[in-house]
């Protein structure tokens, strides 16, 4: 259910492409420093949405560096790092762990089942950190995996249950307050949005496979002007929230970089302009 928000990169400014590659870098040393070097691989460009948003709106001071990596040896880059930067990355190992366990339980990949393992005690310790958004994932994941065993027809359901873990991971700390009450409506909308976008996305191989897929019984007629709607909600919410910083990249990442995926899909062609570097879980 990962691998959609990202940006359209043809319509950013190269000031908002060099600013959106400095939170992925951020958010790539971030992984490293405070969940393991390991833990790099799993870097994932949808977490970098998150932080973003999570940073703009509380206003939380940025250090900004320019270092050499591995992966950028000779040139230095920018690197942007918030206090949300550090969670985005938690949530990105967490969010990775259930992925593999999700990919072993569906597919009975050996190689997922392993990964999981290796990150295992990774996500035992993050469970003690953040035990409001473990609890919620893992519990999200479970009954989200009994409506889909169980062939549940109406997207609603299952849609609703990813929306659920999703408003949990946009709220870093849930002091009650307003501002976190739209955000967790916020996370709550784009989760369910995402949910249906991968199905939608999956429809044609789900059908061939013979493999769940909440929108097979939704004409096909229908399934874009569903996604419209959703989209449109998501962008209202976020409308609303007090973004104070980097709001063109974000709104790039509701309005164009999040229908990428299911744009090529439906036109059965290859996206162009994805920024260098980028991956997903």
């Amino acid at each position: 259910m990962f691998g959609f928000v990202t940006t359209a990169p043809n319509l950013l400014s190269d000031q908002s492409k060099t600013r959106y590659r400095g939170w992925y870098c951020g958010l790539c040393k971030s992984l490293g420093r405070n969940c393991g070097q390991s833990c790099r691989i799993l870097l994932a460009y949808d977490m970098v949405f998150p932080a973003m948003l999570i940073s703009s709106v509380f206003k939380m001071p940025e250090v900004c560096q320019n270092n050499r990596c591995i992966v950028h040896p000779f040139k230095p880059h920018t690197e942007i790092f918030t206090a949300a930067s550090r969670y985005s990355a938690e949530m990105n190992v967490m969010l990775s762990y259930y992925k593999m366990l999700d990919d072993w339980q569906d597919d009975k990949n050996p190689a997922a089942l392993a990964a999981a393992r290796v990150y295992r005690g990774k996500c035992s310790a993050l469970s003690q950190k953040y035990p409001r958004q473990c609890n919620a994932t893992a519990q999200c994941l479970r009954e989200l995996s009994e409506l889909e065993r169980g062939g549940e027809s109406n997207p609603d359901m299952p849609a609703n249950c990813f929306g659920q873990l999703m408003g949990e991971i946009f709220v870093m700390n849930d002091d009650g307050s307003e501002l976190v009450h739209d955000l967790r409506k916020f996370g709550h909308a784009f989760g369910r949005f995402i949910y249906i976008m991968d199905a939608a996305t999956d429809l044609h191989t789900d059908l061939k496979r013979e493999r769940y897929n909440p929108l097979v019984s939704v004409p096909s007629s229908q399934i874009t002007e569903l996604l419209q709607i959703m989209g449109g909600e998501i962008t209202r919410i976020f409308d609303r929230l007090p973004v104070t910083c980097d709001r063109d990249i974000m709104k790039n990442i509701l309005c164009a970089g999040i229908w990428g995926k299911y744009e090529v899909k439906r036109q059965g062609g290859k996206r162009k302009g994805k920024i260098n570097g980028e991956k997903s879980i």
